[in-house]
C-alpha cells in the first residue's frame, strides 16, 4: 500500500506487468544466434545466452527451472562470481535452438562450424575437430571472456569433456 500524503488516503500501489522480450517459441533459429569473441566449445555465462537469443533473464530463469533449457555445465567448474551465474557451452544453446524448430544441429558440427568460420578450418573428422577445439579452448585458458574464470580441477575437468564430446 501506498499512502497519498495530498488527502491522507492510502490506495494500492500500481502493479507492473511486463512480457518477456521474446517468447520461448519465438527464438531465434540457431543460424541466427552469435555469440562475439567466443567458440562454440566456449562457455558463456546465462547474462550473454540471453542477450545473443534476445530473452527476458527472468524468463529464461523460468525456462530453466521448468527444465525447458539445456543444462548448465557443472557450477564446481567455475569461481563463484557476483550473482553466482549459470554457466553454458554455446554449442549446446546452438542445438537446443536447433532441436526447438526441429533441426538437426550437434555438437561436433557446432565445433566445426565455428572451427571454419572463426579460424578458416575446414575439418571433417570428429575425432579432429574434437582435438582442435581442445587446443584453442587450453591456448584461451581458465579466464575467458564474459567473467568466466574456471577453478584449476573445472578447467581440467573441462578441457577433458571437449575431447570426450
Amino acid at each position: 500500500m501506498i499512502q497519498d500524503n495530498s488527502f491522507g488516503s492510502v490506495r494500492p500501489a500500481a502493479v507492473i506487468m511486463r512480457k518477456p522480450a521474446t517468447p520461448l517459441r519465438d527464438l531465434p533459429a540457431a543460424s541466427e544466434v552469435t555469440f562475439p569473441g567466443v567458440f562454440s566449445w566456449s562457455p558463456v555465462t546465462s547474462a550473454a545466452v540471453t542477450t545473443a537469443i534476445g530473452a527476458d533473464p527472468g524468463a529464461w530463469n523460468v525456462w530453466r527451472n521448468r527444465r525447458l533449457t539445456p543444462a548448465p555445465l557443472p557450477s564446481a567448474w567455475f569461481r563463484r562470481a557476483s550473482g553466482s551465474p549459470l554457466v553454458y557451452r554455446v554449442s549446446d544453446i546452438l542445438s537446443w535452438l536447433a532441436a526447438r524448430r526441429g533441426d538437426q544441429l550437434d555438437t561436433p558440427t557446432t565445433w566445426r562450424l565455428s572451427l571454419a568460420r572463426d579460424l578458416g578450418q575446414e575439418v571433417t573428422d570428429p575425432a579432429e575437430v574434437r582435438k582442435l577445439a581442445h587446443l584453442y579452448a587450453r591456448a584461451a585458458g581458465p579466464r575467458l571472456p564474459g567473467g568466466v574464470t574456471f577453478t584449476p580441477t573445472g578447467f581440467r575437468d573441462y578441457l577433458a569433456s571437449l575431447l570426450a564430446a
